[in-house]
């Protein structure tokens, strides 16, 4: 017995899943940038990631078509510039010389992408909720 769920309410990311999305991304961002010969392995594991992403992305919408209307507030925004910033001036400012700061910088940026993916999909699922005074999840006006 399959149940409708286009009319339930969706749910964020789990934090075990941002954050091991989050050590993906980080590790790699900081090898790309250190490490020349990780080049071609570093673009297959972002590009994985990406595609992973984008296929949950198009599978979570189909399941719950309100995420198509969702507002997007100052939040997604403030913590999507944080998820930019990471990966562009981040990478160029903080370069990491000896195996203790490859260590610490991979961590550190994994650490700070995995909230950022868990923050702004948490900012996204809000924005797609009906107001509080709207009962069929319809505003006037």
């Amino acid at each position: 017995m399959s149940k409708d769920k286009s009319n339930s309410t969706p749910k964020s990311i789990g934090w075990g899943l941002a954050l091991f999305t989050g050590l993906l991304v980080g590790v790699t961002f900081t090898f790309l940038r250190t490490q020349r010969n990780f080049f071609i392995i570093g673009a297959a594991i972002l590009a994985v990631v990406i595609i992973a992403l984008g296929v949950a992305t198009v599978r979570r919408r189909a399941r719950y078509p309100q995420l198509f209307g969702a507002h997007t507030s100052a939040m997604y925004l403030l913590w999507s510039m944080f998820i930019l910033v990471l990966a562009g001036p981040v990478q160029l400012v903080w370069v990491a010389y000896s195996l203790e700061q490859l260590m610490i910088k991979s961590l550190a940026v994994s650490l700070a992408f995995g909230v950022g993916i868990h923050e702004v999909d948490r900012a996204l699922i809000r924005g797609a909720r009906p107001p509080a005074g709207a009962a069929d999840g319809r505003v006037d006006g």
